[in-house]
């Protein structure tokens, strides 16, 4: 799997280049979900030229029914947001699902693990106050990976993290391996329906540039892959 990442801005005009036509034009209530939109889509599309050597603005992106967008003729690829970062996943093989959150110490979160987590992951949960958003991210990532509401699945993974080492069991659905990653104050999760994701590669977008460079600065936490420690599924 492919991991880019950029800081989220408004996108000059070298950059629009790379969305068609009906992203460049589409209408939001708000200049910031514009930003998040268009910054997010213009990243998938230079990943996705990276991965396969057809122009960005050339791979048409279609909507399943729930809203999760895939391109028609090209890999899985997942789209995430928060705070000042965007980032995209594209998977090799199978699905991908990514999702990126910063840490809040003012964010109530009682409500979402009273609903959405399972009595395992509220017991850990009381020995690792920050561990919510690592199970938060994992889970979402999980969630995108099938394309389903995270109202309605986070649920459906349960799991637990000992660093290198996450225990994780899908109530419905399948993985074949999940990853956390850590940079400055967030967490990054990554989930895969078809494969390992000891090796994921790290680019990074910078501002007016169709360049991506590698990069390290996410620093690995866990996984659930079977040479971490678990093969859990």
């Amino acid at each position: 799997m492919i991991v880019a990442y950029t800081d989220l801005r408004d996108l000059t005009p070298t950059e629009l280049e790379l969305l068609p036509d009906e992203e460049r034009s589409r209408e939001f209530g708000s200049a910031s979900r514009r930003r998040q939109f268009q910054c997010g889509r213009a990243l998938a599309r230079l990943l996705l030229q990276q991965a396969t050597g057809r122009a960005a603005r050339d791979h048409e992106f279609l909507a399943e029914k729930g809203g999760k967008p895939y391109c028609s003729e090209g890999p899985a690829f997942s789209i995430t947001h928060s705070g000042r970062v965007a980032a995209c996943a594209v998977a090799e093989a199978g699905l991908a699902g990514i999702d990126v959150e910063y840490v809040d110490e003012r964010r109530d979160s009682s409500r979402i693990v009273d609903r959405f987590f399972s009595a395992e992951e509220s017991s850990w949960l009381k020995a690792n106050p920050e561990g919510f958003y690592m199970l938060w991210v994992i889970k979402e990532a999980f969630v995108k990976a099938h394309g389903q509401s995270i109202f309605g699945g986070l649920e459906k993974l349960r799991c637990t993290i000992a660093p290198p080492v996450i225990q994780a069991t899908a109530i419905e659905g399948s993985f074949q391996s999940l990853s956390l990653y850590q940079r400055e104050n967030s967490y990054l999760g990554l989930a895969s329906t078809g494969e390992d994701l000891r090796n994921v590669e790290f680019l990074h977008w910078y501002p007016a540039s169709s360049e991506l460079i590698t990069a390290n600065d996410y620093r690995f936490v866990a996984t659930t892959t079977a040479d971490a420690g678990t093969a859990s599924r």
